[in-house]
């Protein structure tokens, strides 16, 4: 595959009725084991007949992508985001109609974290687990795949390059109404 030339990949909520549109390159696809996103799954996994968050060994599978990138195709209106606190920069966006996490939004960054496994087809393969200091006790990681205790010097150099090929500017993200009490 042309590194330049991605084909568009698409994620989708379990019942089919909110669909996302990511275009060109990733910036990468990670796991994430910090405290926050192991909260926010468990919190996510428990809404009535939520899918898994949550990968097997506590992980958070995610694809993350420039902001300016990706689009809301189908069903914007389902979308409600959830916070661990009231102030807190970090959203996570789910659809209400079948309560999938769709995404993760840093509001104060220039990308989306998506949810792997919101992806049916098409996921790029993981390239590093990040956070893992935090993951939960006698979890053992494979290493398939570059292991990091926090975030890795090539994942911010990553985000920087993003940042500076978007020509330093920030897209804000307004999908997703508030939710109560969450």
């Amino acid at each position: 595959m042309n590194p330049k030339k991605h084909e568009p990949l698409f994620s989708t909520c379990r019942c089919g009725k909110v669909k996302f549109e990511a275009v060109g390159a990733p910036i990468l696809t990670g796991a994430c084991y910090c405290a926050s996103c192991q909260e926010a799954g468990r919190r996510l996994e428990q809404l009535a007949s939520a899918p898994p968050v949550l990968d097997p060994d506590g992980g958070t599978g995610v694809v993350l992508f420039r902001k300016d990138r990706v689009q809301c195709v189908k069903g914007q209106e389902y979308l409600e985001e959830r916070r661990l606190k009231p102030k807190s920069p970090t959203r996570r966006v789910v659809a209400t109609c079948c309560n999938s996490a769709m995404l993760l939004d840093f509001t104060k960054g220039h990308w989306l974290s998506m949810y792997r496994n919101r992806f049916p087809t098409g996921a790029p393969p993981l390239e590093m687990r990040v956070m893992t200091k935090d993951r939960r006790a006698g979890v053992e990681l494979a290493d398939d795949v570059p292991n990091y205790g926090g975030f890795s010097g090539k994942f911010m150099f990553k985000l920087l390059a993003a940042r500076i090929a978007m020509g330093l500017r920030r897209t804000d993200i307004t999908w997703g109404k508030s939710a109560r009490n969450h």
